[in-house]
């Protein structure tokens, strides 16, 4: 690793719950879970420790090889607009763009030349003009097939949202032109009603101003009675740095941007080289 990064001390409270983004932190760059890291994860769980994925995907984004580790039951969702109780369907927690923004929303983000969608209901909905190429935006073919597994097509997102009121969880953008992306992150963020932020290259992803996964993680330990300095987060990504800065160990993954590097307590190895298996077992299984 270079540049390795290591706030902690030996005096640190036990951890009781552990939350880790999904693409190149927990995954692999080609989107696999080790056994190694798979094996972990339940054996933490095994022991009483709480694993929840914190993803801006929804539920049925969550890989299978995720989904069916055992011991499983919590998920952060919409980068942290919800947060889901896997075996009793509750939601534990929710924090979307209120109705009236969201459709405003829409009609400003048909200005612009992007693909967009959104979560609502703890479902993806996407137009057709989208669902059918994706491509045109510059996705990537493994996230072209996550919309198409994870979306719902629908005829008009507007019109949608004008007959299911409610909250939506988060939008997804893709943009083909890196300066479009640019300009647009430029005028959302002028909104402080919203929170803009990016999970991978060439998107964009807006929530409401106060969501987060950090935020989400934290009402997670609070509705299990456990504290934040008990609480472990692991990332890579902009969506991931309140995570990484409200935990009580905060972990960036070798191949993190430099802001999450910077919020982290520890840095570890990349993706690719099981980092977040390497921490676990440093600070988590080794400790007992």
């Amino acid at each position: 690793m270079e540049g390795i990064k290591d706030k902690t001390t030996d005096r640190f409270p036990r951890i009781r719950l552990i939350g880790a983004d999904l693409d190149n932190t927990l995954l692999t760059r080609d989107k696999r879970l080790t056994k190694r890291t798979a094996d972990l994860l339940e054996a933490c769980m095994a022991r009483g420790i709480v694993f929840a994925p914190a993803t801006g995907r929804v539920r049925t984004g969550i890989p299978e090889e995720i989904a069916s580790l055992k011991g499983l039951r919590y998920a952060l969702l919409a980068n942290g607009a919800a947060v889901l109780d896997l075996e009793t369907d509750e939601m534990i927690y929710r924090n979307g763009i209120p109705h009236e923004k969201a459709l405003s929303l829409i009609r400003e983000l048909n200005s612009y030349d992007t693909f967009y969608d959104f979560f609502a209901r703890g479902s993806g909905w996407c137009e057709a003009r989208f669902y059918d190429h994706p491509e045109k935006y510059g996705i990537e073919p493994h996230i072209v097939d996550l919309i198409h597994k994870s979306r719902r097509m629908i005829s008009s997102m507007e019109d949608w949202l004008l007959s299911h009121p409610g909250p939506v969880e988060k939008f997804t953008l893709f943009f083909a032109d890196e300066d479009l992306r640019q300009r647009v992150l430029a005028d959302l963020s002028e909104d402080k009603t919203l929170h803009v932020t990016s999970s991978l290259p060439g998107n964009l992803e807006i929530n409401n101003s106060t969501c987060n996964k950090g935020d989400a993680l934290i009402a997670l330990g609070r509705h299990l009675g456990i504290d934040r300095e008990e609480i472990m987060a692991f990332g890579d990504g902009n969506n991931d740095y309140e995570m990484i800065a409200m935990a009580g160990l905060g972990v960036a993954m070798d191949n993190a941007v430099p802001e999450v590097r910077e919020a982290a307590d520890y840095i570890t190895a990349s993706c690719d080289e099981e980092g977040v298996a390497q921490a676990i077992e440093k600070f988590v299984l080794l400790k007992e």
